[in-house]
């Protein structure tokens, strides 16, 4: 072992699975058990128990699930890299559809072997922490265990405690396609980005410290997260793509076959990211993209026979992505104006990443209505006219809830229905729906959801007002939601948990006609339930305080 690093280990395991975890732990690792195997099924136990059972004189430990496999080189690269970053957090596998598994995939491509870890939860299945970080996590997690699952709890102590998170490139272990015990099968089957059993040792300080953006393919979509003021963000890789001039439109006008947002998504890591690593390295990483987007709707057969024409469409829009060139996009710019809330928030960023948004001299003023219900009409107009007045380029009211009758003189207005995505406020039914899944809670269904229309495709339609038509235009889904059709989407998109009817029905309210939009303003909803609901989840995990 290296000088000043004492690493020590464990395996943890439910009873069921103790001859496996004894096998893994080799004669060198100790082997922790879930103190409570009849209680309801959770990892966050028995990891808790085995962080705070660290032998004594060990400045690191790891820890590692029972259904892990290692490469040779395992012990020597982990306590290596432990002396070369003695204070991080070093996360030894990451899932193949996850932003730090995408993030393993920049690595491979910079020719690095460990890049700093992306915001989301921190991958806990062979995780090596700093003793003190441990005990801290310890502490701070005690009280945690009815909340939130364990690797999320452990990215949001990380993260609070300025921990710096690195991950290997390739991955030092390999997840084995066994049955869960903590009912995480609903995720499909789960693999490390990269990983090589006879990995050599190399150079462990090449280390990519700083990205600038991180695509990735997951649930069948194109995404990249971006880093923003409070934390990173989800968006989808042609709104990156269009922020930076490239024209999407003319590059899916030329692709052909089915496998569009897999080669969107690799073309987008040329873009993000120049190539100087070892090709062996990446070609692996390329080979497990497709499957890590299509595992939550594939199985292992399916994926196995897909295999190489994944892997041919990830290979091509990765190169077809290092040799493109932005061009210089003309179009017209934004300010965004109103009161100072979640939507506008959303809203001015998702302008922003599409380059609409203007630091001066805008073409045109969106202003953002409160969606307060009980708002004064009267004082919502005249915040209105104060944003327009002096201003000759277009004026564009957004209109949400509560401000949907308000109409300002000269400006296109659009009358949103219940808007919904990333930032939203604690205690609508949306949220609370999303929040209670992510907890593994069941769902009531009752009311009624309304006609949802995501924060994306509300900025789209800003930007479908900025050159057609003038007037006023509902913007939302094609029909409202119940609240029993809301409940089963988000036990599929985030997790599936019990629905349980509700006895009120609720009012279903009066649907807004959304066919003027369609036909005048040229705009359609693209963000479906599934996604849309996603990223709701992922915000609250990731970005957000909520216990």
């Amino acid at each position: 072992m290296p000088g000043d690093v004492t690493l020590t280990g464990a395996v943890m395991a439910h009873p069921k699975r103790r001859e496996a975890a004894i096998s893994l732990a080799g004669g060198v690792l100790d082997v922790v058990t879930d103190p409570d195997p009849g209680g309801r099924p959770s990892a966050f136990r028995t990891s808790l128990l085995a962080w705070s059972s660290i032998p004594e004189g060990a400045t690191h430990h790891v820890l590692l699930h029972d259904d892990m496999v290692l490469s040779d080189t395992f012990f020597e690269r982990a306590a290596t890299a432990a002396q070369a970053m003695p204070d991080a957090a070093l996360a030894l596998f990451a899932f193949w559809n996850s932003r730090n598994g995408a993030a393993v995939r920049l690595g491979a491509l910079a020719g690095a072997r460990w890049v700093r870890g992306a915001g989301e939860y921190t991958p806990v299945a062979a995780l090596l922490l700093p003793r003190r970080v441990a005990e801290g996590y310890v502490e701070w997690a005690r009280d945690r265990g009815d909340t939130w699952p364990d690797d999320v709890l452990m990215g949001r102590y990380l993260r609070q405690a300025g921990v710096p998170v690195y991950v290997a490139v390739p991955s030092l272990a390999e997840h084995e396609d066994l049955a869960s015990l903590v009912e995480n099968d609903f995720q499909g089957l789960r693999r490390s980005p990269c990983f090589f059993a006879d990995e050599p040792l190399s150079g462990e300080d090449r280390v990519l410290g700083t990205l600038t953006a991180i695509p990735f393919f997951k649930r069948g979509v194109a995404q990249c997260a971006v880093p923003g003021a409070s934390g990173w963000r989800d968006i989808r890789c042609e709104d990156y793509l269009d922020g930076r001039g490239f024209d999407v439109g003319s590059l899916r006008a030329r692709f052909e076959g089915r496998w569009w947002p897999l080669w969107l998504t690799a073309f987008t890591m040329g873009v993000v990211q120049e190539s100087s690593g070892d090709r062996r390295v990446l070609d692996r990483a390329l080979g497990t993209m497709g499957a890590g987007g299509l595992c939550h709707e594939l199985g292992s057969r399916e994926l196995a026979r897909l295999s190489d024409e994944l892997h041919d469409v990830a290979r091509n829009g990765l190169a077809a992505g290092l040799a493109a060139s932005p061009q210089a996009l003309e179009r017209q710019t934004v300010a965004v104006t109103g009161a100072d809330t979640w939507l506008r928030e959303q809203v001015t960023w998702a302008l922003a990443d599409r380059g609409y948004l203007a630091s001066r001299d805008p073409d045109a003023v969106v202003h953002v209505c409160a969606p307060d219900p009980d708002a004064d009409p009267a004082e919502e107009v005249r915040l209105a006219r104060a944003a327009f007045s002096g201003f000759a380029g277009r004026k564009i009211l957004l209109s949400p809830g509560g401000s949907r009758g308000i109409e300002v003189e000269e400006a296109v207005v659009l009358r949103l229905g219940e808007p919904y995505g990333p930032g939203m406020p604690q205690g609508g039914t949306v949220m609370e729906q999303v929040l209670r899944s992510s907890l593994n809670r069941p769902l009531r269904a009752g009311g009624q959801a309304g006609q949802l229309v995501h924060v994306r495709d509300v900025a789209a339609a800003v930007i479908a007002a900025l050159t057609r038509g003038a007037g006023v235009y509902d913007i939302a889904g094609p029909r409202p939601v119940s609240g029993l059709e809301l409940a089963e989407a988000v036990a599929k998109a985030v997790r599936p948990v019990p629905v349980e009817a509700g006895t009120d029905a609720g009012a279903a309210g009066a649907a807004v006609d959304v066919e003027r939009a369609f036909s005048e303003l040229g705009w359609r909803p693209e963000v479906d339930l599934d996604y849309g609901l996603h990223t709701c989840a992922q915000w609250l995990a990731y970005e957000s305080d909520r216990q």
